[in-house]
């Protein structure tokens, strides 16, 4: 059975549109609903659902205080009692072909995967009548060849899709690896999702992936929503970052596996915030930057990047001398 964790804050429109699309999915155990202090709390009443007062396959959760999605995440993680999770934003919109990769995964052998990767449509990409992940995103699926699915990953293939977007959303999950392995959402207001995604192909000995596109994902380009952020928020990115690095300093094969994906993660992800970031916190954010690569690279795992993508070398390189991401 699937269980679904949504966080939600001051989004009811899109909780409420959402909410019924869920319930006729199969093999659906409970959605559990975790309202992050919206300014009104969320249930069937403020959000105009009568149908849903007394519907036991709904547990409606809400923290005391605003503590972000990710703690909004591990907080209904901790009350999943069904084999397989997955979690969804309030402004999602799922699309036919989940329910068939849902039946699909669930008649799968327990031993057949710890987590399935699917593609997403992204709703600008959507705008433009391209329905479809970004540009970059596709062109690592292209890469991985992967069929509708689901497939099982070689390590070649694992090592292309962990390059997609780190999201919490498009993937599903078996309950028991998360919670065996101590995999969690970071729990800081912004990047909450990057120690979920990539602990996972971390930790993950059966990977599987779809080509289905099963979601659709709204992003808001301007607005309150902790997405927006353009403050030292965003700097907490390296609480997340930090277990990354303690992960492959626990176990030096993760590096020769992942390093060069990780690597051009990193830059991307420091080049990404520093867009975003207001004029007084770039500098700071360099700074950090500079600190961290140095203390996640050494001489044997840059060596080893230079002969495995000397072109990414060069970018390390290039960012540690002269500050160009």
């Amino acid at each position: 059975m699937l269980s679904i964790v949504i966080p939600v804050w001051n989004d009811p429109a899109g909780l409420a549109r959402l909410l019924p699309s869920l319930l006729p999915l199969p093999h659906l155990a409970r959605i559990i609903v975790v309202d992050d202090c919206s300014d009104t709390p969320v249930s069937p009443r403020t959000l105009n659902l009568p149908h849903l007062e007394g519907e036991d396959r709904v547990l409606w959760l809400r923290s005391d205080v605003q503590r972000g999605a990710g703690h909004a995440r591990n907080f209904g993680l901790a009350h999943v009692t069904s084999s397989h999770v997955m979690y969804l934003d309030s402004d999602d919109t799922i699309l036919p072909d989940l329910a068939a990769l849902i039946t699909e995964l669930l008649a799968a052998p327990a031993e057949a995967f710890d987590f399935c990767l699917f593609r997403h449509v992204e709703s600008r990409q959507r705008s433009k009548g391209q329905p479809g992940p970004l540009p970059l995103d596709q062109f690592h699926w292209d890469l991985a060849a992967i069929g509708d699915g689901p497939r099982g990953l070689t390590v070649a293939q694992a090592t292309r899709l962990c390059r997609v977007s780190a999201y919490p959303w498009n993937k599903i999950y078996k309950t028991a690896f998360l919670t065996g392995n101590g995999i969690f959402c970071t729990e800081i207001p912004v990047h909450n999702d990057v120690e979920l995604h990539w602990r996972s192909f971390f930790c993950a000995r059966r990977i599987c992936a779809s080509d289905r596109l099963c979601i659709e994902h709204f992003v808001h380009e301007i607005g309150s929503r902790l997405t927006n952020r353009r403050d030292s928020n965003r700097l907490r990115v390296f609480e997340a970052l930090a277990a990354l690095r303690q992960a492959c300093e626990t176990d030096g094969d993760l590096m020769i596996t992942f390093g060069d994906a990780l690597i051009e993660f990193y830059l991307n992800l420091f080049r990404w915030i520093e867009k975003r970031l207001d004029p007084g916190e770039r500098l700071v954010l360099r700074d950090r930057a500079t600190d961290f690569l140095l203390a996640s690279i050494d001489r044997p795992a840059f060596r080893l990047l230079a002969a495995k993508d000397p072109v990414l070398a060069g970018r390390v390189n290039d960012f540690l001398e002269r500050g160009v991401l």
